[in-house]
């Protein structure tokens, strides 16, 4: 068999005609002296690698943002370093599109080969023929080339649009584009403002003919600091000069452009000003920071600037929680008189090397020029403490506010302005669902990204390591009746995962990435002892209660657990209508065979069966009247779509109807206000839950009948 690297070696006599352009490549878990001589191997097939060696999480993760890296190679030599999955979870995190190859020594098992094709990891095979190598390597750098060159393709468009937004906007502006130093083309006000008769003459003249001897100098530096990409833009106050030999001064601003589907410099001609009307033009009069205007143009850059590699930085969306309170309550003068204070409070805070801005209103952005995400959200944090402290007071009146933030990543994959402002706009609004009510940060993070999977072997090992040392913690949030003579304290169940660092994570994250059923036995079996235990000792002091314990599609697969379940009761003594399984709408569907025969079991026990998330497919009616259910539990969905105006009363009271039909004790969760309890008890809802009533918290405590 061939080593590593032979088979390079190998691989490096094989000719290749296309010229490569240099790439950016980081070695993870490699030998120096092996990952050297890749590097070396890599310089004869007409590369010009920039590599980096790392044989620790901490490191790969710092060099993260350095660059834009074309590619990962990893291999399992050095064990600190972190696996090929474990770099791709990393990457997806952080919204990072690097591809990874895993140089393996082995022939990996079905199981492990497929983990790495799910975590978009490539294996190379070092007893496979070195074309097969080639041709990874060539198709993976290809892909990487496409990528880039579609995104800086996608940049010279944004650029283009916005300078033809302009151009329409400022059709008075002095326009030129140039080539070389050269004219070619300007627009008539170009024309008018040099004083020259007709727009060809122009054509072809040298650019420093505009202007003084003794500025050329300084506008050979800003045309090559552009053209180089040094800057994005660059202005230069200039002694401007007419064909008649008379001159005034301009501003010239140039930046990188297209003419006629060629890349060129724009010229922008401009008088500077001579009086205060514009002294606002980049300041927010209110709060003494810059103003929107300024600040969007500063994100366009900072997001150009980030999509071309290695310049990643942090935006940070600030929205005051009591602003409109104290606008409302105290008037435009007091609401001015907080945003001043705020608007203090952000200068001495925040280096003047990061953009801060005051947006609008209650609103406050800040370019945090840092790739550190966790220095972003010291700053958050900081921020957060720094304004729950001030206190203005305005007519005897003492305003105070807390603040909520949202933090989005500006990196190569960086969207519009716009879309970039949303991201963070909407992590900070996040703050304020479910009950919550701000003062706090959250970051950014893509809907369609979820929850980070893991191996299967991590998450068992997870899973029994939070059973054997009892990790697990219970949770419960009352199920409130609203119309309804029960006298029982119904709760909900729900279970929480400690990390290392005591902080509560739902074991859904990696939950459905486990194929050991007996793991997950064992689970079910855990969470009902906790609960027997608990109703057992309720009742022990004269409390009723009754517990909503929520089970999924392999909990009905389950055949042992029913029997168990029935001897636990037997020697604890319970009633077993006390436990009430629910079970999701979709499980029920997608395992009907399953579902009714742990439904039949379930009643011959005595225990109860909540049907939840009903309405959430065409099938609800169907499954009332398939099997015999207790309650009913609406799918959230719907209160979102009545408080949203989505659905109107009458339209939610049709999809209520079959349920009353079947006398079912139907609950509506997600009720977030007072107003519409009164709307559902006229709709003849029994039961309601939400964060309003009280969130989910480790003891049974909620005062039932004293509301």
């Amino acid at each position: 068999m061939s080593t590593p690297d032979a088979l390079l070696e190998k691989l490096s006599q094989l000719s290749n005609p296309a010229n490569r352009p240099s790439v950016s490549i980081l070695f993870i878990g490699f030998f120096k002296e092996h990952a050297a001589s890749i590097q070396a191997v890599l310089r004869h097939v007409q590369m010009s690698p920039m590599c980096r060696f790392i044989n620790d999480e901490k490191e790969f993760l710092s060099s993260l943002p350095e660059r834009s890296w074309d590619l990962i190679l990893s291999c399992d030599e050095n064990a600190q370093a972190p696996t090929p999955i474990d770099i791709s979870l990393h990457l997806k995190r952080l919204e990072k599109e690097i591809p990874v190859l895993a140089l393996l020594h082995r022939i990996p098992d079905t199981a492990e080969y497929l983990a790495l094709l799910k975590a978009n990891t490539l294996p190379i095979l070092a007893a496979k023929d070195p074309q097969i190598i080639i041709q990874y390597i060539n198709r993976t750098l290809e892909q990487s080339k496409v990528k880039r060159e579609l995104r800086h393709i996608e940049n010279l468009l944004i650029k283009t649009e916005q300078r033809n937004q302009d151009l329409i906007a400022h059709s008075r502006t002095a326009i030129a584009y140039c080539q070389e130093g050269q004219l070619q083309y300007v627009n008539e006000s170009f024309v008018e403002l040099f004083g020259y008769d007709q727009l060809g003459s122009l054509k072809g003249l040298s650019l420093d003919r505009f202007i003084t001897s003794a500025d050329r100098e300084a506008l050979y530096t800003s045309l090559a600091q552009v053209e180089k990409g040094e800057f994005n833009q660059s202005e230069l106050l200039v002694t401007a000069l007419r064909p008649d030999h008379t001159e005034f001064r301009a501003q010239f601003t140039f930046f990188i452009s297209a003419f006629q589907e060629a890349t060129c410099l724009q010229l922008e001609v401009t008088l500077p000003f001579h009086s205060d009307q514009d002294v606002f033009a980049k300041e927010d009069p209110i709060s003494g920071l810059h103003n929107d205007a300024f600040f969007l143009a500063e994100l366009d850059k900072a997001i150009n600037k980030a999509r071309e590699g290695g310049h990643d930085c942090n935006l940070l969306y600030l929205s005051l929680d009591q602003y409109e309170t104290i606008l409302q309550e105290a008037g435009s003068e007091a609401a001015d008189l907080m945003t001043h204070a705020v608007g203090k409070l952000l200068e001495e805070k925040i280096n003047p090397a990061h953009c801060v801005a005051h947006l609008d209103n209650e609103a406050y952005g800040i370019i945090f020029s840092d790739a550190s995400t966790e220095k972003a959200t010291a700053l958050a944090r900081q921020l957060c403490l720094a304004i729950a402290e001030i206190e203005e007071n305005f007519a005897n009146i003492s305003l105070r506010t807390t603040c909520s933030i949202g933090i989005a990543s500006i990196n190569e994959t960086a969207p519009r302005v716009t879309e970039m402002l949303t991201r963070a706009k909407t992590a900070a609004a996040s703050l304020h669902h479910a009950g919550r009510r701000g003062n706090g940060y959250s970051l950014h993070k893509l809907e369609h990204s979820g929850h980070l999977p893991e191996s299967d072997h991590q998450a068992v090992r997870k899973l029994m390591d939070a059973i054997s040392h009892n990790r697990f913690r219970l949770l419960f949030q009352p199920i409130v009746p609203l119309n309804t003579e029960d006298k029982a304290c119904n709760y909900e169940i729900l279970l929480r995962l400690l990390t290392d660092q005591d902080h509560e994570i739902s074991p859904n994250i990696f939950l459905s990435s486990i194929s050991d059923d007996s793991v997950m036995a064992r689970m079910d079996m855990w969470v009902l002892e906790e609960c027997i235990l608990l109703l057992r000792q309720a009742l022990d002091q004269g409390e009723r209660n009754r517990l909503f314990i929520n089970i999924t599609s392999r909990t009905l697969k389950n055949k042992s657990l029913l029997p168990w379940l029935s001897e636990q009761l037997r020697n604890m003594r319970l009633p077993a209508d006390h436990l009430v399984f629910q079970i999701s709408e979709t499980d029920a569907l997608a395992n009907p065979s399953h579902y009714k025969a742990f439904c039949r079991a379930l009643k011959k026990l005595h225990c109860r069966i909540c049907l939840k998330h009903y309405g959430s497919t065409s099938e609800s009616e169907y499954l009332l009247k398939d099997t015999p259910l207790d309650y009913i539990k609406l799918d959230g969905n719907y209160m979102k779509d009545l408080s949203s105006g989505q659905i109107t009363l009458k339209q939610l009271q049709r999809v209520l109807e079959p349920v009353q039909a079947q006398h079912i004790s139907l609950i509506v969760p997600m009720v977030e206000d007072t107003r519409v309890m009164g709307k559902l008890f006229h709709l003849g809802v029994h039961l309601i839950q939400g964060h309003y009533l009280q969130p989910p918290r480790p003891k049974m405590d909620y005062a039932f009948f004293e509301h």
